[in-house]
């Protein structure tokens, strides 16, 4: 869940842990050792990197560090501008036109853009019947709602709710931000010509990498294995298909808008990306070691968004835009809100244009950063779309 993918840094020059960080890595090292070791010496990469997001007691994302903003590992685009919120508002409003007025947001993070959502509908006077948020950590359910509370008037506070699934016969928007790109993942390498599983194992009270080979290669469908080139390494998200079939059980009618970093195929297993996208963030630093610093830092990788779109039409579901996020937050009018702010008051001023700049720029969130919508049992006319829609290139 990171944008800072491309500041690869030696690791002589990564920031130091605190000592009560180690700590409570030492303890999940400890916990993974233990199920390596029950396991016969080998467990696979998606077991690792589930106990590493997702241990109950010391995984990165239950865990009580502070995992955005400057304090913590990365930023996400709500984090760097409320203009990001309301250019989505606008999406929002339009989709609203045809659709229940209801949101869910999996993975809300901080609960920021949740807030700004929730405020800027208001003062445009589109109030929202509902506002759910599918939240699997509980510190960050507990920041959401101390961040909620505080800045809601109680008539807003009491359309929020926090769930454990998507109801059924839900109807209305379902919202991620930097969702998939967490997704636990298969390392899948193809070396003269034959197929392994990377995964983990155990050497004098280390992890290191221990390979397996793959014997049946028809439960990795993300990709014709057997047209990749030698020496190539790709990662599967074994969990992305049940993910989209999860929310088309419960979904009734409505918009699935993803917003995330990745590629379509064409560009997934390009030449440049041999290696996988594998990468982890820690302190604002981004390097490509997951073996390290378990507990305490992200792991991510980009999203094949042909996959999720193939996924999603399998079960019926219309794919309706691909879009990278300048373009879909110039389409939504964030230009226009810009002109808006008060030139007379420079620093502001400079602040938003700064903002904006992080958000469009190819340098950085704008073009890395893709945009899918997914509509059910409904057709609309998406503004966030109108120009430079690359759904085709699925």
């Amino acid at each position: 869940m990171s944008w800072l993918y491309y500041n690869l840094i030696p690791m002589s020059s990564m920031p130091i842990a605190p000592e009560n960080e180690l700590r409570l890595s030492d303890r999940l090292k400890t916990k993974i050792i233990q199920s390596i070791d029950a396991a016969g010496g080998w467990i696979s990469f998606n077991r690792f990197m589930e106990f590493a997001l997702y241990d109950a007691d010391f995984g990165y994302y239950s865990g009580s560090l502070r995992k955005f903003g400057e304090e913590g590992d990365f930023v996400t685009a709500s984090e760097i501008s409320i203009f990001f919120a309301k250019s989505l508002c606008i999406q929002f409003k339009e989709i609203f036109q045809s659709l229940d007025k209801n949101i869910i947001e999996i993975g809300a993070g901080s609960g920021k853009f949740a807030l700004e959502v929730i405020q800027s509908l208001e003062a445009d006077s589109e109030s929202i019947d509902h506002y759910f948020i599918l939240e699997i950590s509980q510190l960050l359910r507990k920041q959401q709602y101390d961040l909620l509370i505080e800045h809601l008037p109680s008539n807003l506070f009491n359309k929020v709710q926090w769930i454990n699934e998507i109801p059924k016969k839900y109807e209305g928007i379902i919202f991620c931000n930097e969702l998939l790109d967490a997704f636990p993942i298969d390392l899948i390498k193809k070396t003269l010509g034959n197929y392994f599983q990377k995964g983990v194992g155990v050497e004098n009270s280390e992890f290191i990498w221990k390979d397996k080979l793959i014997d049946d290669l028809s439960v990795y469908d993300q990709v014709n294995l057997e047209s990749l080139p030698d020496n190539y390494l790709i990662e599967h998200s074994i969990h992305i298909k049940n993910w989209i079939n999860q929310i088309n059980q419960s979904f009734s009618k409505g918009i699935l808008l993803i917003i995330d970093y990745g590629f379509n195929d064409k560009e997934y297993f390009h030449d440049q990306r041999a290696q996988g996208t594998l990468m982890c963030h820690f302190k604002h630093y981004a390097h490509d070691n997951p073996l390290i610093h378990l507990g305490i830092q992200d792991i991510t990788s980009h999203v094949n968004f042909s996959y999720v779109a193939r996924e999603a039409s399998k079960l019926g579901l219309h794919i309706k835009g691909f879009i990278s996020q300048a373009n879909f937050l110039i389409n939504c009018g964030i230009l226009d809100l810009l002109e808006k702010v008060n030139i007379e008051d420079r620093a502001l001023y400079m602040k938003s244009v700064s903002e904006i700049q992080k958000l469009l720029s190819p340098a950085e969130m704008g073009d890395l950063f893709k945009v899918m919508a997914i509509e059910k049992n409904i057709d609309i006319d998406f503004i966030g779309l109108k120009n430079n829609n690359k759904v085709t290139k699925l």
